[in-house]
């Protein structure tokens, strides 16, 4: 796959970053696929295709990730802007949100602020409340500096890592995932992702978005998750209003990798009954 695979066929300019997205499928419902820190549109790819059925699947890659541009800062305002300017961009229609990790934290901070414009969210493993390993060495403050070279592309996809840690899921699985995540440069490969790092978006804006947010929720997690881990859930079940929550047995964090198929099933299922139930 060369130069880390297909790129994004869409974009629109947010705060005079390009954002990219693109839409496949040919279904009736509108979904909106949004990744997590550090991550792109590509963790979608093994649950994509059998929502591309009966949905129009709208995936992003956030500033900062994938192909989108870089900024300076990220905060979550700007971020959830980016949302709303790629669904109307693509003429979206009060879609469902299936969002992973700080995606959910994004997706929260929109909805919160245009609720009339969704009709539900599906949160996979979307950390409200610090976990515990950022508890005890939080992340440094954003630095800038150059990406690190790779000479060759092989050398770059030996060096790829879910963070945080957890099994790593099969090749044809993870291989296109790494595979997007670099970028070809005079004199060998870089990670796409800003390298400055981000925030993490554990902010009280967003619990406050997770306890008043007006749309139907399914929040999803992985038993084995070292982000969401049972208090955390709990609370998460215990704080969110009209929620229906799933607990996934022995799956980690980057779920959407791991039980791709179950994913798929689940945004199908409790996102079609959330559009049902707001229409």
């Amino acid at each position: 796959m060369a130069d880390g695979g297909p790129r994004l066929s869409h974009s629109v300019t947010v705060d005079g970053v390009e954002v990219r997205y693109g839409i496949r499928g040919a279904g009736d419902r509108d979904l909106l696929l949004v990744h997590g820190s550090g991550a792109h549109h590509m963790w979608w790819h093994a649950v994509a295709p059998e929502l591309e059925k009966t949905w129009r699947v709208i995936s992003v890659d956030l500033s900062g990730h994938g192909d989108s541009g870089h900024r300076d800062d990220y905060d979550a305002a700007t971020w959830a802007e980016e949302l709303m300017a790629v669904l109307r961009a693509a003429g979206a229609q009060r879609p469902i949100v299936a969002a992973h990790s700080l995606g959910g934290r994004v997706a929260l901070l929109a909805v919160s602020r245009y609720p009339e414009e969704f009709a539900g969210l599906v949160l996979f493993d979307a950390g409200i409340w610090a976990p515990d390993h950022l508890l005890d060495s939080p992340l440094p403050p954003r630095t800038a500096r150059p990406p690190r070279l790779y000479p060759t592309l092989e050398e770059a996809r030996a060096r790829f890592r879910l963070m945080p840690p957890q099994p790593q899921p099969p090749a044809e699985i993870l291989d296109p995932v790494a595979e997007y995540s670099m970028r070809a440069v005079e004199g060998g490969w870089v990670w796409k992702h800003d390298g400055g790092g981000f925030p993490t978006l554990y902010e009280e804006v967003i619990e406050r978005a997770a306890a008043t947010v007006a749309v139907p929720v399914a929040y999803v997690s992985g038993g084995a998750s070292s982000v969401v881990d049972d208090a955390r859930a709990e609370r998460a079940a215990s704080t969110i209003p009209n929620v229906t929550t799933v607990r996934l047995p022995g799956v980690h964090h980057h779920l959407t990798l791991e039980v791709p198929e179950s994913c798929a099933r689940l945004i199908d299922e409790l996102g079609g009954r959330q559009l049902s139930r707001s229409t």
